[in-house]
């Protein structure tokens, strides 16, 4: 268990590297050309080494475990480079494979991942835990994971919430065809267990909820219970059950089960940060043109952050910041190849609508746009979208002309690439935020690496039980 004090000292760190590199993951990378954004690099002492990196260097500069730093390095930068790669490796890893005879009907690749880990991490604690009778699961989508719980864990009776009626649905209709596929499989791993039959090893029963934050309250399992139709007790020790929890749904599943106590456990994987509802934002945020959007109240009470110790010494985050927060850096730096062609194109797209258009508001060119071929098609699909008036085919080829030197495009994507390094960084910091919440309820939480990250980028998971004394669980050990 990671103690309080050196969660608050992660946080700090946290902090004051992002206000450090403020610029960095505040920049929208439209404006690159625009802002000038790479004049902050060069004050840093770094343009030099960066442009001097092989494509296969830079492509590597997402993920710190990979990135080459070498007597080359300018400090500060291996400095960063370290920093990173020490707040990465504050959470421990899983290591475990998917055995044969995982029943993968329907899954993808990716959810197969996800389902076993997640799955097997559940069972892991429900073993441990004796208190625990049944599951209620967040987000259960087409059932994947509560009927992988239900089938592993004879006896747990598990119900699977989503608020779209069609996904529960149509995971009844799939968990009747699981039973079938998963009886004999299960009887070969149980030594032939002739006790276990589909009537006392599949208990999964979904329902159709949006969690809202009404429903937190003491009273929480037993409204499951009753809109479950007596599925499952209103005073069973339960535990709750988020995979990729989006937005602020994770830090109203902390709420919930500290309200609850019938709640004896969480077992919880964020995701979508960029969702996230903030007590107070940047102007930055706000003015974000297209983007801003109808939130919910910022004083709402999962709104982040949601810890005492971040509330006190707060770092709001912008709409940039919190979309960095959902790249995926070690995809990344494996698929070792540069940023796609797009990139260059809209940020030298956005100097001509600046010439050309003056002030605009900021707006989406969308994906027809980024399927261009080249730079003059690019463009011409772009306006298009916007419904501006054309522009003529020399004037478009002057501003190509004018960028297209190898150099700018080579500035765009190290200084891309180096957004990518920092978040982990703002993930960590949301993280912490989340397991300083608990502390702050006298529950001491868990934070694992439970996911492969390039399998699936948000890969941590976070446990916590409502014990006194409880160990550190050991997944996929």
């Amino acid at each position: 268990m990671v103690q309080k004090h050196e969660l608050e000292c992660k946080a700090n760190k946290c902090r004051g590297l992002l206000d450090k590199y403020k610029v960095l993951i505040d920049s929208p990378l439209v404006s690159f050309l625009v802002d000038d954004q790479w004049s902050f690099i060069e004050e840093l002492g770094w343009s030099k080494y960066l442009l001097s990196l092989s494509d296969h260097d830079i492509s590597l500069l997402p993920d710190p475990k990979c990135f080459p730093v070498t007597s080359n390095t300018p400090e500060s930068l291996a400095m960063l480079v370290s920093d990173c790669l020490d707040i990465y490796g504050s959470f421990t890893m899983v290591e475990s494979g998917i055995p044969e005879g995982f029943v993968k009907l329907g899954m993808s690749p990716k959810k197969q991942h996800e389902v076993f880990r997640m799955g097997n991490a559940v069972k892991d604690i429900i073993e441990r835990n004796k208190e625990i009778s049944q599951v209620i699961d967040f987000g259960s989508g087409k059932g994947y994971l509560p009927e992988y719980i239900a089938l592993t864990s004879p006896g747990i009776q598990v119900v699977g919430l989503d608020r779209e009626k069609v996904n529960t649905l149509g995971g009844s209709q799939r968990n009747r065809l699981m039973e079938k596929l998963w009886l004999p499989l299960f009887k070969k791993l149980n030594d032939g267990n002739s006790n276990l039959d589909k009537n006392s090893m599949n208990h999964y029963h979904p329902v159709t909820l949006e969690l809202k934050e009404e429903h937190i309250c003491k009273d929480f399992v037993s409204n499951v219970s009753s809109l479950s139709e007596g599925f499952i007790s209103p005073c069973g020790g339960t535990m709750l059950v988020g995979l990729h929890a989006c937005g602020d749904l994770t830090s109203l599943l902390l709420q919930t089960f500290i309200n609850c106590p019938q709640l004896k456990s969480i077992v919880a994987v964020g995701c979508c940060y960029h969702l996230i509802t903030q007590k107070e934002r940047t102007q930055s945020y706000m003015s974000d043109g297209p983007h801003k959007k109808q939130l919910c109240d910022p004083n709402s009470i999962h709104a982040y952050p949601t810890s005492k110790y971040l509330q006190q010494y707060p770092l709001y985050f912008t709409r940039n910041a919190l979309n960095l927060a959902s790249q995926a850096p070690e995809r990344m730096s494996t698929s070792r190849s540069l940023p796609a062609k797009n990139l260059f194109y809209r940020a030298v797209f956005h100097v001509l609508l600046q010439d050309e258009f003056g002030s605009l508001p900021a707006r989406n060119v969308g994906h027809s746009a980024s399927a261009a071929p080249d730079f003059f098609r690019y463009c011409k699909t772009a306006l298009k979208k916007l419904k501006l008036c054309d522009v003529s085919d020399p004037v478009i080829q002057s501003y190509y002309e004018r960028f297209n030197d190898g150099t700018v495009e080579r500035q765009l994507y190290a200084f891309h690439q180096l957004r990518i390094l920092l978040t982990r960084v703002i993930e960590s910091l949301i993280l912490i935020d989340r397991m300083l919440f608990l502390h702050d309820n006298e529950i001491e939480p868990s934070i694992l690496g439970l996911f492969d990250p390039v399998v699936s980028p948000r890969c941590y998971v976070l446990v916590a039980e409502k014990l006194r004394h409880c160990t550190m669980p050991t997944f996929g050990k």
